[in-house]
């Protein structure tokens, strides 16, 4: 597998993945006031999708993680990078908080996995976690906001855009609050509107123009 090819295939398949997902949950969404709905959408809870997003963004990890110990341990100068640790005078807090992991044989090659495959998919869990327990807190002050499912309807969304699309995708859900609430008011007399019309949109925008407004905001900063 040439170097070309590997990070073509590390975008797409991951994109498909969560596009898969959104689009599911879109449609479940949209027919959850249906009277007979189709038996896979029953089948198919938010937290089905949810831990689905989970395991993928760490397994994911962790294929990356092993194909790159194969792609080194193959020759040329990454096999080199498979027995060097890391030097503790380097300023890097990690390298002095656990030694015993940097400084072995295998040091860089964690450092280099951790920086490259795993970090992103921290961030993209954690601030999805901390995402859905302020969604929590909301519903419990706000409860008009929220029809049920639309809290892990959330959650799923901020787990499919990930980071550091996740940046854009909040203030986009909010704004889309706005705009939702207009149209409803507009053309169905209805005075306030739940958030999740505007979760699927905001998901959506972050999602498929994520790669074009990051750097427009000058939020490339973020980016990892």
């Amino acid at each position: 597998m040439t170097q070309e090819i590997r990070y073509v295939w590390v975008g797409i398949v991951p994109r498909i993945f969560f596009l898969a997902l959104f689009l599911i949950a879109a449609i479940r969404y949209a027919m959850r006031n249906r009277e007979h709905q189709p038996l896979v959408f029953k089948a198919i809870t938010y937290k089905r999708l949810i831990w689905s997003a989970i395991f993928f963004k760490i397994g994911f990890a962790g294929v990356l993680t092993l194909l790159q110990y194969v792609l080194w341990k193959g020759g040329g100068l990454g096999k080199l990078f498979l027995h060097e640790g890391l030097s503790s005078s380097l300023p890097i807090p990690l390298i002095h908080l656990f030694p015993w992991i940097f400084k072995s044989s295998l040091g860089y090659f964690i450092f280099y996995s951790l920086q490259r495959f795993w970090l992103n998919t921290f961030l993209s869990l954690f601030v999805a976690w901390l995402f859905y327990h302020f969604l929590i807190l909301l519903k419990r002050y706000k409860e008009r906001f929220f029809e049920e499912g639309e809290v892990e309807l959330g959650y799923l969304m901020a787990l499919i855009v990930g980071w550091p699309f996740f940046i854009l995708f909040v203030p986009m859900g909010f704004l889309f609050v706005v705009f939702v609430s207009i149209f409803r008011l507009i053309f169905f007399k209805e005075a306030y509107t739940t958030l999740g019309w505007p979760f699927i949109l905001g998901a959506f925008t972050a999602f498929l123009f994520g790669g074009m407004l990051m750097p427009l905001l000058r939020l490339s900063v973020f980016s990892i």
